[in-house]
């Protein structure tokens, strides 16, 4: 899978910018606050058709425009087709077009799959339990696309029950609202519990070769739904998540919020049988979060059956010179696609003789020339 060209028009503090890029490394260059990671953000947003920080959508266009556009073209190695994707943001409204025609979300997903390692990620062990929540959301939707559609719904039906319990609505509108949620929740929870399972021993296995020599890592699901979460069966699951949400309904009317499901989960981590934040130094916290998302990155390359597009923000100045070639090795090994952000050129990268450079400044991309 390889990007070939983006467009980006009036997103963030970009005005307009055209990239070409490299087969293998592409390096946007500058310094914090001009727009490198904007840049980032763009191509994840009509990957993932989520941005990479939690901002409404109106946020991502830049102030004084009536609307932001993302376009590229993408090359998919596994299939030998070339796929023209646009995305328009026009308030709160969004419009997806593929091969310039209109797309749902459906057929539009799963044709560009990003992977993106942020300095945020660094806090996956030590972070909030939001944090890893959005770390499982993200890696399972490049599994299932499907997976962006029910996690809306959900959101969407929580938003409405919590306006309820708020209002202090009846009990008949607070069922149809729980069949929604019980039907959409149980399925991201077993979906989040299969990904565990089968993330867990490739995490394990690269944290041991990371932190060498390192205690026994190990990932579980931590559901609200302490009983009846059966990841071999979403329709016992959706029964169980059914009744608790009822038993909990007075609970719920009281500090009226939804206080049971998938947006209260947590990826538990533990280290030799204990939790991480209990146990782990700041260098084992570092080699945690490479450790997954490598573990994250091998295993949707070894689905997809190519190597998946990696968009690294500014790690080099947050991962110490082991880890950041730990990184960088895993990743040519995948030999993918990688975009990332620098405030200096990348050292070690020139001699791959793929390596394309753009200097970013107030909100300008200038490609650099040998």
């Amino acid at each position: 899978m390889r990007l070939l060209r983006a467009s980006i028009r009036n997103f963030r503090n970009l005005e307009s910018a055209e990239l070409e890029l490299g087969p293998r490394f592409t390096a946007l260059i500058g310094q914090n606050g001009q727009g490198k990671t904007n840049t980032l953000e763009a191509l994840y947003l009509i990957a993932a058709l989520r941005p990479l920080r939690n901002v409404p959508r109106s946020a991502l266009i830049r102030h004084g425009a009536e609307s932001a556009h993302v376009a590229l073209t993408v090359e998919r190695q596994s299939t030998g087709l070339t796929h023209a994707l646009s995305l328009e943001l026009k308030g709160a409204s969004r419009v997806l077009q593929k091969d310039g025609k209109k797309a749902e979300t459906g057929s539009f997903l799963g044709h560009a799959v990003t992977v993106a390692f942020t300095p945020d990620d660094l806090a996956l062990g030590k972070g909030s339990p939001e944090g890893r929540r959005r770390f499982l959301d993200r890696a399972l939707l490049n599994v299932r696309p499907a997976y962006l559609v029910r996690a809306l719904r959900f959101q969407k039906a929580i938003k409405e029950r919590n306006r309820v319990l708020i209002d202090q609505g009846k009990d008949e509108v607070l069922d149809a609202y729980d069949q929604v949620i019980a039907s959409e929740g149980a399925g991201i929870m077993v979906e989040r519990a299969r990904y565990i399972r089968e993330l867990g021993p490739r995490a394990a296995s690269h944290f041991a070769r990371i932190a060498d020599p390192a205690p026994t890592l190990s990932l579980a699901y931590a559901a609200s739904l302490d009983e009846g979460l059966d990841p071999s069966s979403e329709a016992q699951t959706r029964e169980a998540y059914l009744a608790k949400l009822l038993r909990r309904r007075p609970l719920d009317r009281k500090r009226r919020t939804t206080s049971v499901g998938p947006h209260h989960d947590d990826l538990e981590l533990m280290l030799d049988g204990h939790r991480v934040k209990d146990r782990a130094s700041q260098g084992q916290h570092r080699a945690l979060a490479l450790a997954l998302k490598l573990a994250e990155l091998t295993d949707l390359a070894e689905r997809l059956q190519e190597p998946p597009i990696l968009l690294l923000d500014d790690m080099s100045s947050e991962l110490d010179p082991v880890r950041s070639g730990q990184l960088f090795d895993c990743v040519r090994r995948l030999e993918g696609q990688v975009i990332l952000t620098s405030t200096e050129p990348p050292r070690g990268l020139e001699a791959s003789g793929h390596l394309v450079e753009y200097d970013v400044a107030q909100g300008q991309v200038t490609r650099r020339h040998p």
